[in-house]
């Protein structure tokens, strides 16, 4: 289980990360990154972009909007070299050689991706989580699903620390299963056409920077996906 201590390290780290985007060129970028978010989802549920962010001003929507965006921001947004913003506040403001609790999450933030999560199961204050979709083992995380239903599935990274502990990143949206399915194939559907497309216009030894670009559009759609889909469940009920 994760300490009321270790709790305290990771929310102070990650206010300094907060901090750290609040300065150029990230802020600006990470504003075009959030109204791009709400336009998406605006045009895709039909809506105008005011009628979606006046929903989202109530807590703990508003909360939750912005933590899916900022940690789709600090792991995507790059610098001139190629840095994250993430990759670009570790090397400047954390001492890896410590080693503490908040490094070791920040290293597995790193290492982490937006996935979509079903629960397979709860454990007192755990639950036995596996990637929709794919055959793989389960694993248990550190979660109250209390009141989670069973048709929902968690959008959000799962991070993976020493000693075989499991915990979601504050990002975490929930996710109906049927929406998280359409999500994945979807998903399937954009790699399927983007191979297609890299099939007829490059030659095979390029097929490394194809994958790269692949993996970074499915990242940017599940983002925007996801978001679209929680948003829409909120104007549905």
């Amino acid at each position: 289980m994760i300490t009321a201590e270790q709790e305290k390290q990771v929310s102070g780290t990650m206010e300094l990360l907060s901090a750290y985007i609040a300065n150029p060129p990230w802020e600006e970028w990470m504003v075009e990154v959030f109204s791009d978010a709400i336009a998406y989802a605006a045009e895709m549920l039909e809506l105008s972009g005011d009628e979606v962010l006046d929903y989202l001003e109530e807590e703990p929507l508003g909360q939750m909007v912005h933590s899916h965006v900022f940690e789709h921001f600090v792991t995507t947004e790059t610098n001139e070299d190629g840095e994250t913003v993430l990759q670009e506040f570790m090397r400047a403001r954390v001492q890896q050689e410590e080693k503490s609790f908040a490094c070791q999450y920040l290293e597995a933030f790193a290492r982490s991706e937006l996935a979509l999560w079903e629960v397979v199961g709860k454990v007192g204050k755990k639950v036995e989580v596996r990637r929709l979709g794919v055959s793989e083992p389960t694993v248990l995380a550190q979660l109250d699903a209390t009141n989670i239903p069973s048709n929902i599935c968690i959008a959000s990274r799962l991070l993976s620390l020493p000693d075989n502990q499991y915990i979601f990143s504050f990002g975490m949206l929930p996710i109906e299963r049927t929406e998280a399915e359409e999500i994945l194939a979807y998903l399937k559907q954009v790699r399927a056409e983007m191979l297609e497309t890299a099939q007829t216009e490059v030659q095979e030894h390029e097929a490394e920077d194809i994958e790269a670009a692949i993996t970074e559009e499915l990242t940017d759609v599940m983002f925007h996906e996801t978001l679209t889909a929680w948003i829409g469940q909120g104007f549905e009920s």
